[in-house]
C-alpha cells in the first residue's frame, strides 16, 4: 500500500481504464493508495492490480492501470478497485472506460470522464464531468460547472458559479445556482429549485421547472411537457409565454409597472403540448 508525505493539497491524476475509484479527502498530511482486484478470484483482475503503477512526484500522484489490447475478445475483465486517501483541497483529474468515481470530503478542481459509470462527489471546486452512461451526483460545486451525460440522472445540490448541464436521456435536478445556468435535454425533466440569476433550459420531451427565480432572464422551452415558474416574493416579473395545446395559469398580480421591486425576472416560456404555470415561490 503506497504512502507519500503530502503536507499540502496535491493533484491526483488517474487512469484506471476499467475499475472503480474511491477518494477520501480529509485533514491529513499524507496520501495513501490501495489498489485491489475487483474480483480476487479473477486472474485478470489480480494481474491488472499488480501491474498498476502508482507514483508521486512534484506534487502529482499518478495512478495508471495496464491498458487493454485492441480487439481483445477474451473474457478477461482486468478490473480494479482504487482507494485514495489524500489532503482536503486536492485536485482530481482522470478518465476510465468503465467504472465509478466516488469522492468523500472536499476536493479542489475536478475533471473526470467515464465511458460507463456513475460519478458522485461531495464538495468540489471548478468542475468538468462527463459520462456516456451513468448518473452524476454532486453535493456542492464551489466554482463553475460543466456536466454532461448521454444517459443517466444528473443531480446537483448547489453551484456557486456559472453552469452548463447537458443530459441527453434522463432527469436533471439542480438545487441552488448562484450565477447563470444553461441546461439541455433531449428526453427528461429539468428542475432548478432556486435560481439567483438567468436560466436557459430546453428539453424536447419533459417538463421544465424553476421553482424560485430571483432575477435575470429565464428562457424555458419544451415540446412535450409543462413549464412551471415560481417568482420570489419582492421580485417583479415580465411574461412572454405561449402554449400550443394547454393552459396558461398566471397567479401573479398584473401591474403596468414593477413598482418598488428592485429585482426583475424576464420570462420567455413555451411548450407545444402542456401547461404553463406562473406563481409566487
Amino acid at each position: 500500500m503506497p504512502s507519500f508525505a503530502t503536507p499540502e493539497p496535491i493533484l491526483a491524476d488517474l487512469e484506471p481504464v476499467v475499475g472503480n475509484v474511491r477518494i477520501v479527502a480529509g485533514d491529513r498530511t499524507d496520501t495513501v493508495v490501495e489498489v485491489a482486484p475487483l474480483d480476487e478470484n479473477n486472474e485478470s483482475d489480480v494481474d491488472a492490480a499488480k501491474r498498476t503503477v502508482v507514483e508521486f512526484s512534484g506534487g502529482t500522484l499518478t495512478v495508471r492501470a495496464p491498458k487493454m489490447r485492441l480487439l481483445d475478445f477474451s473474457r478477461r475483465t482486468r478490473s480494479i478497485d482504487v482507494t485514495i486517501e489524500l489532503p482536503a483541497g486536492s485536485r482530481v483529474q482522470g478518465s476510465t472506460g468503465l467504472g465509478d468515481l466516488t469522492v468523500t470530503g472536499r476536493i479542489g478542481a475536478c475533471r473526470y470522464k467515464s465511458g460507463t459509470g456513475h460519478i458522485r462527489l461531495d464538495r468540489t471546486g471548478e468542475l468538468k464531468l462527463h459520462t456516456a452512461s451513468g448518473n452524476i451526483v454532486v453535493e456542492h460545486a464551489d466554482g463553475n460547472a460543466d456536466i454532461s451525460t448521454s444517459s443517466g440522472r444528473v443531480q446537483v445540490g448547489a453551484i456557486d458559479g456559472t453552469a452548463v448541464v447537458k443530459n441527453s436521456n434522463g432527469p436533471t435536478t439542480v438545487g441552488t445556482v448562484a450565477d447563470s445556468i444553461r441546461l439541455r435535454s433531449a428526453n427528461g425533466d429539468i428542475t432548478v429549485d432556486k435560481a439567483e440569476s438567468g436560466v436557459e433550459a430546453k428539453t424536447a420531451n419533459g417538463s421544465v421547472r424553476v421553482l424560485d427565480a430571483a432575477r435575470g432572464t429565464l428562457t424555458l422551452e419544451t415540446s412535450l411537457g409543462d413549464v412551471e415558474i415560481g417568482i420570489r416574493e419582492g421580485s417583479a416579473a415580465w411574461l412572454d409565454v405561449n402554449t400550443g395545446f394547454g393552459r396558461v395559469v398566471n397567479d401573479m398580480t398584473a401591474s403596468a409597472a414593477p413598482g418598488d421591486a428592485t429585482d426583475k425576472v424576464e420570462i420567455h416560456a413555451g411548450t407545444a403540448v402542456g401547461d404553463i404555470i406562473v406563481h409566487r415561490s
